[in-house]
């Protein structure tokens, strides 16, 4: 005799999961599930686009049901088996022996009639077993009855499948978009460094050429100094072994030619130029890498820009340097009242604007507390708060932040002295950092359709801005 668990199990692939009754008219589908015949066109009908199984969810081009015979002659099976009362009998009350009619919704369970006028059971709500099910059960959809509480918790489900489908797929896409944008920069950053290397081995080329035109010089001077000490070494032996062969002779013949003799021996040996070998190398090379540093300048992208601030645009609460490379608060100045100028914020613009390309500078903060530095478009606000087209941050209160609405809070590991700007202008990107260490403060991402100015703004009296000068 099958055990209660046995027989529930049996029952269960006896019943369709989508009306969750046994199965009327049982078909299978391509993926090997079986549903009711109704049930599964129903089910596709409801779809748009290609139809998939509602419990393994694979995709199906075109629909195909199979009547399944043997899944009908089971389910009758199981129809006659779960009609006989067992021993054990889930449909039974294992207490009482009762038959299971209604159901206790305090403690979510089948119980028989005389559990229900239990103690157990005595304040807890009690309704038919039928009634019960029926609000559970999965109704078809075009049955005018609402749809049951599984069907609901069945559709939760399958939104939430579809939600981690969907999930899964957008983290993937985001995977694929990760690499692409990591090949980008690394192709980036590897084309700079090539630029780097190759301009080092220019370099080094460069100097070890002109090593080598300075020991070719020396070595061409030294050599005829050498051809020209061997062709007199020659005349000397000469002239020794005429004088050794006249020694030899009667006294006629060695008076003959003597005063020919005498005037060879007079002749002095011309000792050729002195060459120095020292090759003075201090122009050359020198200080070599200080040397090289200072003209990498001409390969450098972005060169750090010139710049100066715009008189026209500064508030009348700033004064600016003789040069316009400094900027601090003041006393207020009556000045024109140009649209240009900033009347709200004590603000003021670079005198250069960019509208295109990548660009950097730098501003000297010194100990100024109350500052703005950044990139500001040509349009933007003078006579009110900005509402965009500032891109900036700032210390004021004690608190570094970005020009953000509202403002963003920064952590910064070090408090900044100077303080460099990078604008990349079709990238739409501008950039802060630490001048001293290059270190990363923040990244603005805008899209950008008309030049771009330094900004910078301060209520400091004793501490003004200063733009850097790079010279490299």
């Amino acid at each position: 005799m099958a055990s209660e668990r046995e027989l529930e199990n049996i029952i269960n692939e006896a019943i369709c999961s989508i009306c969750l009754e046994f199965f009327k008219e049982p078909v299978m589908i391509d993926c090997g599930h079986n549903f009711c015949k109704d049930c599964i066109l129903k089910f596709w009908d409801m779809q748009q686009g290609p139809v998939s199984c509602p419990k393994c969810h694979e995709e199906f081009s075109q629909r195909s049901i199979r009547l399944n015979r043997f899944a009908a002659t089971m389910v009758e099976s199981v129809r006659k088996l779960s009609a006989k009362p067992a021993d054990g009998n889930f449909s039974r009350c294992a207490q009482h022996d009762e038959k299971l009619k209604l159901f206790c919704e305090n403690d979510r369970s089948a119980i028989c009639v005389v559990c229900a006028v239990s103690h157990e059971h005595k304040d807890h709500k009690i309704s038919p077993l039928r009634d019960v099910a029926e609000v559970y059960r999965v109704r078809v959809a075009s049955t005018p009855l609402p749809r049951g509480k599984l069907k609901q918790v069945l559709d939760f489900l399958n939104k939430q499948v579809d939600e981690i489908s969907n999930c899964q797929h957008s983290q993937q896409n985001n995977i694929t978009e990760l690499k692409k944008q990591v090949e980008v920069v690394r192709k980036s950053i590897e084309s700079e460094f090539a630029k780097l290397r190759q301009y080092m081995r220019d370099e080094e080329k460069l100097l070890l050429g002109k090593i080598k035109m300075k020991e070719d010089s020396v070595l061409l001077q030294l050599e005829e100094n050498v051809k020209s000490i061997s062709k007199e070494s020659t005349l000397m032996n000469q002239r020794i072994a005429a004088i050794q062969k006249t020694l030899t002779l009667q006294d006629v013949e060695l008076l003959k030619d003597i005063n020919v003799v005498l005037e060879g021996a007079e002749a002095r040996y011309s000792k050729p130029k002195e060459i120095s070998v020292n090759l003075n190398l201090h122009e050359p090379i020198g200080p070599l890498q200080y040397t090289v540093w200072k003209r990498m300048l001409k390969i450098i992208s972005p060169v750090p820009a010139l710049l100066t601030l715009d008189p026209k645009t500064a508030h009348p609460r700033l004064v600016l340097s003789n040069n316009n490379t400094q900027v601090q608060r003041g006393d207020w100045r009556k000045l024109p009242e140009l649209p240009e100028r900033f009347s709200f914020l004590l603000s003021v613009l670079a005198a250069q604007g960019f509208s295109a390309g990548q660009h950097y500078w730098e501003i000297d903060v010194g100990g100024n507390t109350a500052w703005d530095v950044g990139a500001a478009k040509a349009s933007v606000t003078r006579k009110a708060i900005p509402e965009s087209g500032v891109w900036a941050v700032g210390l004021w209160d004690k608190e570094y932040t970005a020009f953000t609405n509202p403002r963003t809070v920064l952590s910064l590991g070090m408090q900044p002295r100077r303080l460099g700007v990078y604008l990349d202008y079709e990238e739409g990107q501008v950039s802060f950092y630490n001048a001293d260490d290059m270190s990363h403060i923040y990244t603005f991402a805008e899209t950008f359709s008309e030049p771009i100015h330094p900004y910078f703004s301060t209520e400091s009296k004793t501490d003004p801005l200063k733009l850097v000068t790079l010279e490299l």
